[in-house]
């Protein structure tokens, strides 16, 4: 793992302070503040990430609860977002998704359930009641 603290990357969010990289293979619970980026193998539970990133390389095997998420990679899983989710081309999301904005480009295999999110009520949170129940 790498912890960064910089300025922005290629597609103009923050660059991350977490990186699990290419090569790498972890299970277990992540307490991640900022920006988590997946690029090696992750199974296991993600607990306070604002960002989640999972580039091309990376495989995530674990439902995932986070406030935004950029997928390039491989998720068996569902995914649950405060704000947006981005499906990139060339990703793969077997599991359902739920977030206030889902962008899905072309080239992407998604299988599974998309519910659109509407309001505070049905968001995620990921306050420390969260963290609590959790564990």
């Amino acid at each position: 793992m790498i912890f960064r603290s910089k300025a922005s990357e290629s597609d103009g969010a923050a660059q991350p302070n977490t990186i699990l990289g290419v090569g790498t293979s972890l299970r277990g619970t992540l307490m991640v503040h900022g920006t988590l980026r997946i690029d090696g193998e992750f199974e296991g539970d993600i607990l306070n990430c604002d960002r989640l990133e999972i580039g091309e390389h990376g495989i995530m095997r674990a439902d995932i609860e986070v406030k935004e998420a950029v997928v390039r990679g491989r998720v068996f899983g569902d995914i649950r977002a405060l704000g947006s989710l981005e499906m990139k081309n060339g990703a793969r999301v077997e599991g359902d998704v739920a977030a206030m904005t889902v962008v899905m480009e072309p080239g992407v295999h998604f299988t599974g359930r998309c519910t659109m999110l509407e309001n505070g009520s049905e968001s995620v949170d990921l306050g420390a009641d969260h963290v609590r129940a959790r564990s």
